[in-house]
């Protein structure tokens, strides 16, 4: 679930950006909404309205900074017909790109093949620390069963 909202919320920001370019005061005012309705009411209900506003402005500016700068007509990401294929045998939508600390949409690790190249080491590395714990787990669990 987190991982559809997070998707969903890089989905409205590239859609405001293409529109608003990299304003973000201008891509939150038009995102907060769209992306996270149930936040915003409650946040709107309880006064928290402009706090919850402000920290997606400030979380915006600091990712459109990391960001390298973009043409404004790779701000609308879509994934290009040669990749869906390879895109749809994912399980995820988003990955985690280590060098910006969050998960980024499919679409725009695509426009961005530096991130992809990150995402994928971040992922590889993920893999194997699992592979070696479950080995580990696998002789604890044979030697618990021999006694």
């Amino acid at each position: 679930m987190l991982n559809d909202k997070l998707s969903l919320f890089y989905q409205k920001v590239n859609e405001a950006a293409s529109t608003h370019g990299l304003n973000a005061k201008a891509v939150a005012d038009v995102v907060l909404l769209e992306a996270f309705p149930e936040t915003s009411t409650a946040a709107n209900q309880e006064g928290a309205d402009a706090m919850l506003r402000n920290g997606v402005i400030q979380f915006l500016t600091a990712y459109f900074k990391r960001a390298p700068k973009l043409d404004p007509d790779q701000l609308a990401f879509d994934i290009p017909e040669q990749f869906a294929p390879i895109v749809s045998k994912l399980k995820s939508g988003a990955h985690y790109v280590k060098e910006l600390g969050q998960l980024v949409p499919v679409e725009m690790l695509i426009a961005q093949p530096a991130w992809l190249d990150d995402a994928r080491k971040y992922k590889r590395r993920k893999g194997e620390e699992t592979i070696a714990e479950a080995v580990v787990l696998d002789e604890l669990y044979t030697a618990v069963t021999k006694a």
